[in-house]
């Protein structure tokens, strides 16, 4: 249960991160040094947790399963 709440916690930092570009994006579009570094963290995170995802899976932590079963 811990893992999958850890996961969560980093799906809602992507979140943010998408939002905080967006907030730059539309507050000063000319810097754009500040959005590429979110973004940048924001894919960054995302690897992260695909890596932390086949680990778990590879562990026996999480169970995939197909749709429709």
């Amino acid at each position: 249960m811990l893992f999958k709440a850890i996961i969560l916690i980093l799906l809602g930092f992507v979140i943010v991160s998408l939002f905080t570009a967006f907030y730059y994006l539309m507050r000063d579009p000319a810097s754009g040094r500040r959005i590429v570094k979110t973004l940048f963290l924001r894919v960054g995170i995302s690897l992260f947790i695909m890596l932390l995802l086949a680990i778990g899976i590879r562990m026996g932590w999480i169970m995939p399963h197909g749709f429709g079963q």
